[in-house]
């Protein structure tokens, strides 16, 4: 398969109470993202399978803890559920917090089918050293994920350069990688991981639409991308 470009994956995260508010901005978000993040955690209730069926674009499905930066709170079993139903309703990829105790994740693996598991892990004090950063490459890949995902939080400039050094670490091992700094000192990083090899970064649908601190506009970052790609 034709590894894709960065022009290909650009999620929005749907920021969201309910299925109907949902829709409405996946329609809006369609027109830039390539994919569309359902952040189940920020939603007060949903039908997943009928929000995966009306999307108009490929669905990631997450479901963030408080520990990683969401607003979830929900059990380990529930979030299993979620994962699970998501898998069997076709949804492209599902995120899967690496602090999921190891017989929760083995079972989401058994069942992926065609879905691809991404393996995240979210450092939200700031950005370890670069010898951390690499173990927490090395423990991701060890979970067999298709995708691994690593985030800190950039509290000088500086971090964003030892986040964007993970990336062509998976590289040379052939697995995917997102990675990137929140945190408004670590936009910079959004959108340069795609330019060193990072296989998705993240955008918000509007200025007061984050699910995360740093996120971009999604207008914004397609314009900084194209500007990015101009022939000089």
């Amino acid at each position: 398969m034709t590894p894709k470009t960065h022009r290909d994956m650009l999620c929005v995260s749907i920021v969201a109470r309910d299925n109907e508010e949902v829709r409405e901005k996946m329609l809006r978000a369609s027109r830039y993202a390539d994919v569309l993040e359902l952040r189940l955690d920020l939603l007060d209730r949903f039908d997943l399978s009928a929000l995966i069926q009306a999307a108009p674009r490929p669905v990631m499905v997450t479901y963030r803890s408080k520990k990683e930066g969401g607003q979830g709170k929900a059990p380990y079993a529930t979030r299993l559920r979620y994962v699970k139903e998501a898998i069997s309703l076709g949804a492209r990829y599902v995120d899967l917090e690496y602090s999921m105790p190891l017989e929760y994740r083995a079972e989401v693996m058994r069942a992926r089918q065609q879905t691809q598991v991404i393996v995240s892990k979210h450092i939200l004090s700031g950005t370890p050293s670069s010898k951390a950063l690499r173990g927490w490459v090395e423990k991701l890949i060890s979970t067999g994920a298709d995708i691994i995902k690593l985030v800190t939080r950039a509290k000088a400039p500086e971090d964003n350069i030892r986040i964007l050094e993970v990336i062509p670490m998976a590289a040379q091992v052939g697995i995917p990688i997102i990675a990137f700094c929140m945190g408004r000192d670590g936009r910079m990083s959004r959108v340069a991981s795609l330019l060193v090899g990072g296989f998705l970064t993240f955008a918000s649908l509007g200025p007061e639409e984050e699910s995360a601190e740093g996120q971009i506009p999604v207008q914004n970052m397609r314009k900084i991308l194209e500007l990015m790609d101009a022939p000089y």
